[in-house]
């Protein structure tokens, strides 16, 4: 199981407790609580969407790594699990398009995609 802490900046109307400390304190707090923590941070989703391509290529291989040693020297101690802080601006940023889909919002903050709205791009 791969934990992932997704602050978004605001829930509902305030930020939520996580979401108001600094970037330091969220790291020293997740290594308090026995976690490697990975930032990706970011406000444009096609960047965002790279680093956390490049971030989950990153954890999987130290997940493996972890089970790897685990296997053949056996546990002597409790590992660093990596997790994953994603920290973006307020829900509701995605494209108005992908891949030929265009998405509406649907309730406010999410957006989902129709298959009723599917136009093609030109």
């Amino acid at each position: 199981m791969l934990p992932i802490l997704h602050l978004n900046g605001y829930k509902i109307a305030n930020p939520t407790v996580l979401g108001r400390i600094s970037h330091k304190q969220l790291e020293s707090l997740f290594i308090g609580y026995g976690y490697t923590p990975y930032f990706v941070e970011g406000s444009d989703p096609y960047t965002v969407h790279q680093l956390m391509a490049q971030t989950l290529e990153t954890v999987i291989a130290d997940i493996k790594e972890i089970q790897r040693e685990a296997r053949t020297k056996g546990v002597t101690q409790l590992p660093e699990w990596p997790m994953i802080v994603l920290r973006t601006p307020r829900a509701g940023r995605v494209p108005r398009k992908w891949t030929g889909i265009r998405w509406r919002t649907s309730g406010g903050l999410t957006r989902c995609p129709s298959k009723f709205t599917k136009i093609p791009l030109t």
